[in-house]
Formats: C-alpha cells, sequence, structure tokens
C-alpha cells in the first residue's frame, strides 16, 4: 500500500524538489555551456578548420593536374562549415585580426575552388594553379600568425 494520501505529501519527500530545480537548471544552461566550447576554443578550431582547408586546396590541385573529376560540394562543405563558425564566433571576437584575416582566407578558399572549377569545365591549363594553392598556404599562415599573436 502506498499509504494515505496528504496535502503535505511532497513534503515528505524533499530530494524530488531538489532534483527537479538541478535538472531544470541543467536544461537552461545546457545550450549556453555547448555555445561556449567556440569561445574556448576559438584558436584551435581555427586552426582546425585551416589545415583542413589547405588540405582540400592540395587535393584539388592534386585532381586538376591528374585531370581527374572534381565533386565541387566535396570543397564547398568545409567552406560553408568554417563559415558557419566564423558567424557563430563573430559576436565575440569581432574585433580580432584573426578573425578578420581568417575571413579574407575564407574569400580566397572560395575563389580557388571557384578557379579549378572553371579550370575543369574549360579544360585549360592547371599549371598557374599551384601557385594559387601556395598563396593560400601562406596566408592561412598568416592567420595562425596572428592568433600566435593574440595568445590563441
Amino acid at each position: 500500500m502506498l499509504g494515505p494520501l496528504s496535502p503535505n505529501r511532497q513534503d515528505q519527500r524533499p530530494g524530488v524538489r531538489r532534483a527537479f530545480i538541478v535538472v531544470t537548471a541543467l536544461l537552461l544552461f545546457f545550450p549556453l555551456s555547448v555555445s561556449s566550447c567556440y569561445w574556448l576554443k576559438y584558436g584551435k578550431l581555427m586552426r582546425t578548420h585551416i589545415d583542413l582547408l589547405l588540405s582540400m586546396a592540395k587535393k584539388l590541385s592534386d585532381l586538376l593536374e591528374d585531370h581527374r573529376p572534381i565533386s565541387r560540394q566535396e570543397f564547398s562543405y568545409p567552406l560553408e562549415r568554417a563559415r558557419d563558425f566564423v558567424r557563430i564566433v563573430s559576436s565575440r571576437y569581432a574585433g580580432r585580426r584573426s578573425l578578420q584575416a581568417f575571413n579574407d582566407f575564407l574569400d580566397t578558399y572560395a575563389e580557388v575552388v571557384k578557379e579549378a572549377d572553371q579550370l575543369q569545365r574549360q579544360n585549360e591549363d592547371t599549371g598557374g594553379f599551384r601557385s594559387r594553392v601556395t598563396a593560400l598556404q601562406e596566408q592561412g599562415e598568416k592567420v595562425k600568425a596572428l592568433l600566435a599573436e593574440e595568445g590563441l
């Protein structure tokens, strides 16, 4: 038997109320704690995006030189994720030189992808494309240097 019902029944189980408060607090603050990962890992995440995009640019160059087909979506998707990262962190890091340099890096990467697509469709000489990838690598290193200057 569960026992008689009484108006003070909840007073008999103080742990339930405390658990409800804890769960409610977690549900309210969980989204804030997840988004704070971007604030805590700004430099690391930016370096990861740079390294990924540079490796994608090198792969793009290799595919062009070998006259193999290129899937533009494969090379555009990492750019979209990097732009999402910028959108998320821009409210907090808007004044940072590294963020502006990273935006410029992303614009250059987008131009490289567009150029590769044009070169493949028009079957043009890809000799100068490798130099564009090298310039992109130098630009990525400058962004990483700015991160280091900012202590990140």
